[in-house]
């Protein structure tokens, strides 16, 4: 069982104007697979629900990703600053040698330039510490898009994709990772019950929340959402499984949400209102 939430800030230029695929995640995993061998490793699980989260490329807070009626091709321009992040869900042994491994603050061969690493930062965080106080609201944004699926039901395998951030989705799934990764002393008992609780605890105040189709590449396009919820928690009283909820809003900070967060897919972002 893994013992740390680690989350690795990079920020970066590259030396000369390059085109990068539709899907920008694809040069953030590149630059990891060079600098972090725990990353390279921890991307090789064969879990269903993977121990890493990875962001796409961010310019000026918006991310970079090609929509499906968008014209021309997405361009890294040399000198200006780009940046991603990383979640990755390591033992209690893993090593900081092993989270950033690298002998050079330049990577070549990305995409037709080097990219020079200007700036890194690392967050370390255990599982008793997620979580806020009891805030009056919550709002939750999703900075990539967000692929939030129903759970399976008989002939139905696949599940099915919901363009609309209901609580219980979120909750539901995030518990499922949480309970798959953390130590036997933070397991969450009852996480259908606690799914279910979300749906009474979290109440849609505002919300601007649209599908996205984007391309990922030549053969696939994916559609999720992007936007963001405010959930207003006035009315719920401060209760153990509201903890456990925030603590979960937290934790998604870190590992994303719902289907493919290695892929750059599902990352959200938190702010509690008081």
């Amino acid at each position: 069982m893994a013992g740390f939430v680690v989350k690795l800030h990079v920020l970066f230029t590259v030396d000369r104007n390059i085109v990068i695929p539709p899907f920008s995640a694809k040069v953030s995993k590149l630059i990891l697979h060079r600098i972090s061998r725990l990353y390279s490793r921890l991307s090789r699980s064969d879990k269903v629900l993977k121990p890493v989260s990875v962001s796409p490329l961010f310019k000026d807070g918006r991310a970079l990703m090609k929509l499906r009626n968008d014209e021309g091709m997405i361009m890294l321009e040399g000198g200006t600053s780009y940046y991603f992040s990383c979640g990755m869900i390591a033992a209690d042994d893993f090593l900081l040698d092993d989270l950033l491994s690298f002998e050079s603050g330049c990577v070549d061969g990305v995409f037709g330039a080097s990219a020079i690493l200007k700036e890194m930062r690392v967050e370390v965080r255990r599982f008793d510490s997620f979580g806020f106080p009891k805030p009056g609201a919550v709002k939750l944004r999703f900075n990539s898009p967000t692929l939030i699926q129903l759970p399976t039901f008989g002939r139905f395998r696949k599940g099915r994709y919901i363009f609309f951030p209901i609580p219980s989705l979120i909750v539901g799934s995030l518990a499922e990772l949480w309970n798959s990764s953390c130590g036997i002393e933070h397991i969450i008992k009852s996480p259908s019950y606690l799914a279910v609780y979300s749906n009474y605890a979290l109440m849609e105040a505002d919300y601007s929340v649209k599908p996205v189709t984007v391309i990922y590449d030549d053969q696939r396009l994916v559609r999720g959402i992007m936007g963001w919820v405010l959930y207003d928690l006035r009315k719920c009283r401060n209760t153990k499984s509201l903890k456990r909820i925030m603590a979960l809003l937290d934790y998604a900070q870190y590992v994303g949400v719902g289907k493919s967060r290695a892929a750059g897919f599902g990352q959200v972002s938190v702010n509690p209102i008081y």
